[in-house]
């Protein structure tokens, strides 16, 4: 049977199985021809959404969810959808509606909840929400590892020490927030990425200059720089330059699309061939620099080249530092091995376990 000839069944069915296998691509081009069949193919809206989100085209994610939702009002998990691509635009009270909605529809969805409490502003809002989760259901191991953490942050710590004591102190949550514990002192928390970014930006010298490895689609880039107003941006635009875990080689490409953003300047290609030029000639000390490139060995040499325009004063942010499976070996370890070559030790001074973000200071020895 040939593609052209293919039911409308076969064509999602094809689709739902290149999505699975993280073939975007194929599994977008499919859902398409799965909606011009039958545009009210509910499904295929919100896996379509899926993937546009996954590629960073979150108007595109809008679009689709919002399809589904005139489709089906009562969908819970196309409002969940719906609100982590809000989210990734600061659209908080669009993605708390979103997320609230989900929960009217469907009263147990945990998942709605648990997206519900990065919204929240301060550790005892997000322990009422975790803590309804929780009692909903008793087996989702991230809430309870959280609220065990939160009520650290609030001077107690029997739950998460009988975590540590248990069966599940192995799990990447509970190594993240050992390490946060294990800290001279206790970081500020923070429960989503521009909340984070916001108390970050407020401690730098806006007067200077900051800098991004690993750009993307230019979303942290052009928030940062509605603030510090000049920039510069380190990306191959053309996805992950090798395989990073589960990820492939190529993901979170922008398929060369370089962000045209007013105030900043983009250096494109790989680090290795690009950072050395760059910084053979002086430039401007640092106010922040986010490390967004998640692979050990770009965050490494990024971190090595850019040690030239960073002081006591420049803030480093470093977007994928903990909370992941395999987060020891990958920007946590390049902060490390930096600091231990360069005679050098760190502060860190802010950290969000929802977005996984950490930010620090250097200290020289």
């Amino acid at each position: 049977m040939t593609k052209k000839n293919l039911t409308i069944e076969e064509t999602f069915s094809l689709a739902v199985k290149n999505h699975q296998k993280n073939n975007l691509q194929i599994a977008a081009n499919l859902y398409k021809e799965t909606l011009k069949i039958n545009p009210d193919h509910i499904d295929a809206n919100n896996n379509l959404g899926l993937i546009f989100g996954a590629l960073g085209e979150f108007q595109k994610a809008i679009d689709c969810y919002e399809k589904a939702i005139q489709i089906n009002p009562n969908y819970a998990s196309v409002r969940n959808n719906l609100g982590l691509v809000f989210e990734k635009f600061k659209e908080d009270n669009k993605a708390i509606s979103c997320y609230e909605k989900a929960i009217q529809i469907n009263p147990n969805f945990t998942n709605a909840y648990w997206n519900l409490h990065s919204c929240a502003s301060d550790i005892d809002e997000v322990l009422i929400i975790l803590k309804k989760l929780y009692k909903i259901d008793s087996k989702f191991l991230k809430a309870r590892i959280m609220i065990s953490a939160l009520q650290g942050f609030k001077g107690n710590f029997d739950d998460f020490n009988a975590l540590v004591a248990s069966s599940d102190f192995k799990h990447p949550y509970m190594r993240s927030i050992k390490w946060v514990f294990s800290l001279p002192k206790l970081p500020k928390i923070y429960f989503n990425r521009w909340d984070f970014f916001d108390a970050v930006v407020a401690l730098v010298d806006k007067s200077r200059t900051f800098y991004e490895f690993g750009v993307w689609n230019g979303t942290s880039f052009q928030y940062l720089i509605n603030t510090l107003e000049r920039g510069f941006g380190f990306d191959t635009f053309t996805g992950l330059p090798e395989d990073w875990h589960y990820d492939h080689a190529g993901t979170y490409s922008s398929f060369g699309s370089v962000p045209k953003i007013e105030g900043g300047k983009f250096i494109v290609g790989k680090f290795e061939d690009t950072l050395p030029k760059f910084f053979s000639k002086k430039r401007p000390l640092a106010s922040l620099i986010n490390f967004d490139a998640d692979l050990y060995s770009s965050t490494l040499c990024a971190l090595n080249y850019s040690n030239k325009v960073i002081d006591e004063k420049s803030i480093l942010i470093f977007d994928e530092f903990l909370m992941s499976e395999h987060w020891e070996q990958d920007e946590y370890r390049a902060l490390n091995e930096f600091c231990d070559n360069s005679n050098t030790t760190y502060e860190v001074i802010a950290v969000s376990f929802f977005s996984k973000q950490v930010a620090v200071r250097l200290k020289k020895n």
